[in-house]
């Protein structure tokens, strides 16, 4: 996911939530950022169509 595409669909709150909950998991279970950085192109598409399901069932219950 882009970083355009987080702004979009999260607000600013939101993202600095995540940042605060991804830092505390990577201190708690001590993830190396390498190993970070070699899954995010692996997980990030994963994460994209996580929201857009989350999206569209959204959409569809209002």
């Amino acid at each position: 996911m882009t970083r355009e595409e987080r702004h979009r669909i999260l607000s600013p709150a939101e993202i600095a939530d995540a940042r605060a909950q991804a830092q505390r998991a990577i201190s708690t279970v001590g993830i190396p950022p390498e190993l970070i950085d070699v899954l995010r192109p692996i997980l990030a598409p994963a994460a994209a169509a996580l929201a857009a399901e989350d999206a569209a069932a959204q959409t569809a219950a209002a």
